[in-house]
């Protein structure tokens, strides 16, 4: 396997992984529990492939200890490019909570600093953001973190989603959004141009939609359990009728699944530099990097998704 492309992480000065490695879902809060030997293996396997990118969180369960163990103090954290996230909340009160949430993290990490800090879910109100940002750019100049990120809340991507995006992207002093962007949800592709010519790096996540657009699920089957909870069961319908049509007309060789084709629309748009996917198992990571080596969508079936899906975000949001 040819080791995946790099992109530009905006005005970073770093160049990362197109895939990157979302560990959410080793974590065993998002999706159920997963053993620490085969959530090992899937960091192992991103690495073994080439990647570089690896995005985690104060709040994804066990997914620091984990990469700590893998790639905490060794020669493996010179080859990583590695982002977390702290949950700091809305109000002014929350803002200690940054350095606390960082330094714990580092500490299960086992290193002295990260590359790329987001806010995870971060707060709206302007005088809270301004204060947050402050913080951020304390411990930039301290060295424990490079880039300063936002990761744009919410499950669902409203016109609101994208105020919020254009909100951080105009403070001047976010290096990197993260956002929700994949086939059936592509509202925040508004913003994209405008990132870009600003300088400011675009993680893309959900690509996949939570599994929802793999293929492995068929019309009639309603998941109740883990976070995907949150999509009713007539939103699960939607969304599992639409994935059986793409079926029948986006899998082109050499495309083998839904899940590439679903990964390869989030890649297109040039501002994008990384998607992360999410894996709970080494086959799922080989599986998605398999993708860095497949042409770009037919320009077309490109045109097509783009037409049949660009304005039907809401159609499918989750309830909350």
């Amino acid at each position: 396997m040819d080791a995946p492309k790099k992109r530009p992480l905006g005005r970073t000065g770093m160049d990362i992984s197109e895939l990157g490695f979302g560990a959410w879902p080793i974590g065993g809060t998002g999706y159920g529990p997963v053993e620490e030997r085969r959530a090992v293996q899937s960091i192992e396997a991103y690495l073994d492939a080439g990647g570089n990118f690896i995005d985690t969180a104060r709040r994804y369960g066990q997914s620091e200890a984990i990469l700590g163990k893998v790639i905490g103090g060794g020669k493996l954290r010179e080859r990583v490019v590695l982002a977390s996230k702290t949950f700091m909340g809305e109000t002014m009160e929350t803002i200690p909570e940054i350095r606390s949430e960082l330094e714990e993290s580092l500490r299960v990490l086992e290193t002295d600093h990260v590359e790329l800090y987001y806010l995870h879910m971060p707060p709206e109100d302007p005088e809270v953001m301004n204060r947050a940002l402050d913080e951020m750019e304390i411990l930039k100049k301290e060295g424990k973190i490079r880039a300063i990120g936002a990761s744009i809340k919410g499950s669902a991507v409203t016109t609101e989603t994208v105020d919020l995006c254009r909100q951080y992207i105009d403070s001047g002093r976010v290096d990197v959004i993260q956002v929700v962007y994949s086939i059936l949800r592509q509202r925040i592709g508004e913003i994209f141009d405008y990132a870009y010519k600003q300088g400011v790096g675009i993680v893309a996540r959900t690509s996949i939609e939570s599994g929802f657009l793999s293929g492995k699920y068929r019309p009639g089957e309603i998941i109740k359990a883990d976070h995907r909870k949150r999509w009713t069961g007539d939103t699960q319908t939607r969304i599992f009728e639409r994935v059986a049509e793409l079926e029948t007309y986006a899998l082109r060789p050499p495309y083998r699944s839904m899940a590439q084709v679903a990964v390869r629309f989030s890649l297109e748009p040039k501002a994008v530099s990384s998607v992360i996917v999410g894996a709970k198992n080494a086959a799922q990571v080989r599986e998605n990097m398999d993708v860095g080596a497949l042409p770009p969508l037919d320009e077309d079936l490109l045109e097509r998704l783009q037409n049949e899906f660009g304005g039907r975000t809401e159609a499918y949001n989750p309830e909350n």
